[in-house]
């Protein structure tokens, strides 16, 4: 019996039509020869499964809009190392060893803990994805954990002369945002956001709802907090109220900007001037790393203090406090051995 050709097209393609898994497809080329080598690639492909790039690109494609401005560039890049990585790979084909392996070498890389932590949330969330949407059998990401030993990266505290440069300046237009920060702990963003008619004196509290994010563009955009811990009051201390409240405008305006929010030139501007003023490095995050202390050597219970701090997490307060214990008991010692009996 003679063998039936492959239907050429009127343009001179040819083209055939065929069923796979349920699914009509059709296969065209220049010749009978590229028709068959694409039939067999689709099926090997088919019976392969979806790449862990096209997962990843399908996971980026939902995920991107619903991460905070502030994470997105870190999922991006743990994203990308993670398709450098695995890429072609089919996805039901990577194991936990594999996934483990990786980790340890982005440790042996050199990067600290939290970013390594990102990475493995990011390719846990794929596998996920592809559980989900392509029945992946078991997600490879969850039996694995970070690699022990990798470094903790920590921002310093504020020392006693920077803060007392700080107080120094509490009045002074390029002084009060820091002042603001160090007697709140608001994160950079929550401080950027609050207008006056947040701000209640006569209640003594601060309404955080919202935080300014840039997000790479000089013009900010608000967005609410992460999570839920980030909506809170806190308490606005008499000695801030001294310096903020001679400076109130309407209840539209911006606490630290006027009329309009801060951009992200002018706060640029801002911390160099000041810290070239006052002879300081320490930035937002630190200042708030000090109102943590603060709240420590004032006998504030973590419970609390994680309020007034907006942590998602009681754990992250008490790392701060454990710190915090260890730096006082390191002091005691020293004056101990400084002492004689």
């Amino acid at each position: 019996m003679a063998k039936k050709k492959i239907y050429q097209r009127p343009d001179g393609l040819y083209e055939k039509k065929v069923t796979i898994n349920g699914k009509r497809v059709a296969f065209r080329g220049k010749t009978e020869r590229e028709i068959v080598q694409k039939m067999v690639a689709y099926q090997q492909k088919a019976e392969s499964g979806p790449s862990f790039e096209e997962m990843a690109d399908e996971w980026w494609a939902y995920k991107e809009s619903r991460l905070s401005p502030n994470t997105v560039n870190g999922y991006r890049v743990a994203k990308r190392r993670a398709v450098d990585r695995f890429g072609n790979t089919p996805i039901k084909d990577i194991t936990t060893t594999q996934v483990r392996a990786w980790l340890d070498w982005l440790g042996n890389r050199g990067y600290a803990r939290k970013t390594v932590a990102n990475h493995l949330i990011v390719i846990t969330e794929v596998f996920a994805w592809a559980c989900e949407h392509y029945n992946l059998l078991a997600n490879p990401a969850t039996l694995v954990h970070i690699p022990d030993g990798l470094s903790k990266s920590k921002r310093t505290m504020p020392t006693d002369e920077e803060i007392a440069a700080i107080q120094a300046r509490a009045d002074t237009p390029d002084g009060r945002p820091f002042y603001f920060i160090l007697y709140t702990g608001l994160r950079l963003g929550e401080a950027l956001a609050l207008q006056w008619k947040d701000v209640d004196e006569e209640a003594g509290v601060i309404h955080v709802w919202r935080s300014l994010y840039w997000a790479g563009k000089n013009q900010g955009e608000f967005k609410p907090p992460k999570t839920e811990a980030g909506i809170r009051d806190v308490i606005y201390l008499d000695k801030l109220q001294a310096v903020m409240e001679p400076h109130r405008g309407a209840p539209e305006d911006f606490v630290l900007g006027g009329s309009k929010p801060m951009t992200k030139q002018k706060y640029t501007c801002l911390l160099r001037r000041f810290r070239k003023e006052a002879k300081i490095s320490c930035g937002p995050h630190q200042l708030r790393h000090a109102f943590a202390t603060l709240c420590f050597e004032a006998g504030i219970p973590e419970k609390t203090a994680q309020g007034l701090l907006g942590h998602a997490q009681l754990s992250t307060t008490m790392d701060i406090y454990a710190e915090l214990r260890d730096k006082k008991r390191m002091e005691a010692a020293a004056a101990l051995n400084n002492t004689d009996f």
